[in-house]
């Protein structure tokens, strides 16, 4: 598919496609919510609270390997509700979840005011709150001042609003990782667009915390942490592993690569301890040529970063767009539900037993056109979201297409 910044390009200037919406639920396909009421309040006394899976925090499963499907469940595209408890209109893309303060956060990328037929850009990224009982729906919470308006997630800098702020910048945020009580940490790319010219600044990392009214709120406590000769860490997604205390962190190769070798269509992974995220003296770099950890930076080779090649890449030439692994209670497994960076490409499945790999590939699970929707605009972003069944017997996946949400629900044999 185009990379990220094409992808972005297009969308910042209007190039959204049309039809987002325009495939029924599939016969196979269910509401987002059972009995056609509104689904909020958004937490009920019998919800179960959600939790991201971890290691021995279950007995074990009873998947027996490789993963197969029993059964699928399309469902219609993810809708928003405003506070007041109406529908939404708003249009997003990515859609990654994570956990803070007890509540479910999906982070959003391109977020735009109005329908498919009608639409306008209102923040670069953003978030809602999600819902156990209504997997498919959210609220947004976090609005402009006496707007109806989503607001932006990712905040601007001092320097940047002098320089013209979410007019000139974007930032994609990925998925929360909660690390303490009410403290989460999240990880961007910086983007500057000025006059519609790209130019990715780098990666950086944010804490972030839940306010009143379950609103979350980010904080920048640097401008990035990594330069644009460096992997963009953060952006394909971002997994803790609570039994060794760490971050792991995946990202595409660097947007500036002077050698030209299309290093940016491979993932490469670093960690960190989840409480050091902050320090970049603490991280790890995975050099999957010689399946080692090393604390030199990926970079060209100069002043003491060590030149980054595909042979270090954990993942190869398109073979992972954007997504964050989680462990499977099931199967007692780390697993990737994902897609590759081709515009077609269906819901994917890897485990491992360890983050770092290797990685078995498990093929397709589901479809991302399903039957009624048209073959229109492409289909990126495959995120699994473990947290609406810790169990692991099911698992929600969503995925973008023209600007509009669509899910389905996997449950293994």
């Amino acid at each position: 598919m185009p990379d990220f910044m094409h992808k972005l390009h297009d969308k910042m200037h209007g190039h959204f496609g049309s039809g987002g919406g325009s495939g029924p639920p599939t016969p196979a396909g269910k509401p987002h919510h059972e009995g056609g009421t509104p689904p909020f309040p958004i937490d009920r006394p019998d919800d179960p609270l959600p939790v991201i899976p971890q290691p021995g925090q279950k007995g074990p499963g009873p998947g027996q390997m490789p993963p197969k499907v029993a059964d699928r469940t399309y469902y219609d595209r993810h809708e928003f509700y405003s506070p007041k408890g109406h529908r939404h209109n708003t249009m997003r893309d990515l859609g990654f979840t994570g956990v803070l303060d007890g509540k479910i956060v999906w982070s959003w990328g391109d977020t735009l005011m109005g329908t498919e037929h009608q639409a306008n850009i209102c923040a670069v990224d953003s978030t809602s709150i999600g819902s156990m009982h209504a997997p498919m729906c959210s609220m947004d919470t976090a609005l402009a001042p006496h707007s109806d308006n989503v607001r932006n997630w990712i905040p601007t800098i001092q320097q940047e609003e002098q320089d013209g702020g979410y007019s000139c910048y974007s930032f994609g945020g990925t998925n929360i990782v909660e690390v303490a009580p009410n403290k989460g940490i999240v990880y961007y790319l910086k983007m500057h667009r000025p006059g519609g010219v790209y130019k990715c600044h780098g990666a950086g990392v944010g804490t972030c915390e839940m306010g009143p009214g379950s609103v979350p709120h980010a904080q920048r406590p640097f401008n990035t942490m990594w330069n644009d000769l460096e992997p963009t860490w953060g952006d394909v997604g971002v997994c803790l592993n609570a039994p060794d205390g760490h971050l792991y962190v995946y990202g595409h190769g660097p947007q500036n690569d002077p050698s030209k070798s299309d290093l940016n269509s491979h993932t490469y992974l670093c960690r960190v301890p989840a409480d050091k995220a902050l320090d970049m003296g603490s991280y790890e770099y995975w050099r999957n040529d010689s399946k080692t950890w090393t604390r030199q930076r990926f970079a060209n080779g100069q002043f003491g970063t060590l030149q980054c090649t595909k042979e270090m890449a954990i993942f190869g030439w398109h073979e992972m767009n954007q997504s964050a692994p989680f462990w499977s209670n099931y199967f007692n497994k780390w697993m990737f539900i994902y897609s590759s960076g081709w515009p077609t490409s269906p819901v994917l499945c890897k485990t491992a037993d360890r983050l770092e790999g290797p990685w078995e590939d498990h093929g397709e699970i589901a479809t991302t056109l399903p039957e009624g929707h048209k073959d229109e605009g492409m289909r990126y972003c495959v995120v699994g979201h473990p947290e609406f069944d810790a169990s692991g017997k099911t698992v929600l996946a969503t995925w973008t297409r023209n600007n509009v949400i669509w899910g389905v629900k996997i449950e293994w044999q």
